[in-house]
C-alpha cells in the first residue's frame, strides 16, 4: 500500500506540475483615504453639516490578492473614524453594491467593532462585497460611495472609494480535473491492478467501513446541528445585538439549505425561485421577505420590532424541520 500510495503522489504531482500557472501581476492601489467631507462644510444640496459630525477615513482591499476565475474572493471597504464626548452618533443608508464586468456579486455583509482608547473610541466600520469572477482578464470594480450623517438630522455627507483595478487570472487546475487526463487513466489503472493484488484490501475496507458507520451514527444531524445555531443567535437579541441577530439567522438558513437542501446561497431572487422549486412558495415567500428585513436591519441600521424578529426566527425554524409528505394513490 505505500507503494502504491508514492507512485499516486507522483503522478499528481507532475500533472500539476505541468499546468503550472504564471505568477500573477496585479497592479493594486495602496489603500487611500476616501474623499470625506468635513464639519461645516455642506452637503448635496447646500444644506450646511453639523459641527460635531465626525471625518471618517477609508481604505479598500480585495481578499485573498491572488484572484482565479471561478474562484469567489472579497472586496472589503474599511470605514474609520474617532468617537469623542463631543461628536455625534452615525447612522448610514444602504450602499449599492459596486457591478463589474465579469465579476457576478454574490453577497454582501458588514461588521463593526469599537476600540477604546485615550478617553476615545476608534470605531472601525467593514462592508464586505463578496464576488465571482466569470472571466479572466483586467477590470475595475467601480467607485463604491457611502452616505452618513448624524443621526435624527437632514443632511447626508458622502465618502468614496475610488475604483479598484482588478486582474482576473486564468481558471486554475483542480484535482477533478484529473478525470480528462492521460495521468489520471494511468493513476486508474494503478489502481485496478493494486486491487487485483490486494486481496486483504477487500478486509480492511470491510473494517474501516463499520467504523465510519459508529463514526456517523455520533454525528448530529443537520437540522441538530441548525437548532443550535439559532440557539445561538437568539443570545444575540437577548443582549439587544440585532445586527448579529440576523446575521446569525442568515448563517443558520445558509447552513440548512446547503447541507439538508443541496440549494447554494445566491440572491434573493435566485434563492427564492430555488427554494420554491425545492420546499414550497409560500415558505420562498417568508425567506425571502425575511431577507428584506436582515438587509434593513444589518446596512440601514433599522430597529426591528418584536413581531419582525419573532416572524424571522420562526421562518427559519420552519426551514430546518420542514419536511415534503409523499403522496401515492391519493393518499399521504
Amino acid at each position: 500500500m505505500k507503494k502504491i500510495g508514492a507512485v499516486i503522489l507522483l503522478l499528481a504531482a507532475v500533472s500539476a506540475g505541468a499546468q503550472k500557472l504564471p505568477a500573477p501581476r496585479l497592479h493594486l492601489p495602496v489603500p487611500q483615504q476616501g474623499a470625506t467631507p468635513q464639519p461645516g462644510s455642506t452637503a448635496a444640496g447646500g444644506q450646511a453639516l453639523p459641527s460635531n459630525l465626525p471625518s471618517l477615513k477609508l481604505a479598500a482591499r480585495i481578499e485573498p490578492v491572488q484572484i482565479f476565475q471561478n474562484e469567489f474572493f472579497s472586496y472589503l471597504i474599511e470605514l474609520d473614524w474617532q468617537k469623542s464626548a463631543g461628536s455625534c452618533e452615525l447612522e448610514f443608508k444602504l450602499p449599492e453594491v459596486p457591478r463589474a464586468e465579469g465579476l457576478k456579486a454574490v453577497g454582501a455583509e458588514f461588521e463593526s467593532e469599537t476600540e477604546l482608547k485615550a478617553g476615545n473610541s476608534k470605531v472601525s466600520r467593514v462592508y464586505k462585497f463578496q464576488y465571482l469572477p466569470e472571466k479572466s482578464g483586467k477590470t475595475s470594480i467601480p467607485q463604491a460611495d457611502f452616505e452618513y450623517r448624524c443621526q435624527g438630522t437632514e443632511p447626508y455627507a458622502r465618502v468614496s472609494a475610488p475604483p479598484f483595478p482588478v486582474e482576473v487570472l486564468p481558471k486554475r487546475f483542480h484535482l477533478a480535473d484529473l478525470k480528462t487526463s492521460r495521468s489520471f487513466i494511468i493513476f486508474l489503472a494503478i489502481v485496478l491492478l493494486a486491487a487485483v493484488f490486494s486481496s486483504g484490501l477487500m478486509l480492511w475496507r470491510g473494517r474501516k467501513k463499520k467504523a465510519a458507520a459508529k463514526a456517523v451514527e455520533l454525528k448530529p444531524t443537520v437540522e441538530e446541528k441548525a437548532l443550535e445555531m439559532l440557539k445561538a443567535a437568539d443570545q444575540f437579541r437577548i443582549a439587544g445585538k440585532y445586527p448579529d441577530y440576523f446575521l446569525g439567522l442568515e448563517r443558520t438558513l445558509k447552513t440548512v439549505l446547503e447541507e439538508k437542501y443541496a440549494l447554494r446561497w445566491a440572491g434573493r431572487e435566485r434563492l427564492k425561485e430555488e427554494i420554491t422549486g425545492a420546499v414550497s412558495s409560500d415558505l420562498a415567500e417568508a425567506v425571502d421577505q425575511f431577507l428584506i428585513i436582515s438587509d434593513r436591519v444589518k446596512f440601514a441600521g433599522q430597529e426591528p420590532s418584536s413581531q419582525e424578529m419573532d416572524k424571522s426566527y420562526q421562518v427559519v425554524r420552519r426551514m430546518i424541520e420542514f419536511e415534503k409528505v409523499a403522496v401515492a394513490g391519493g393518499g399521504k
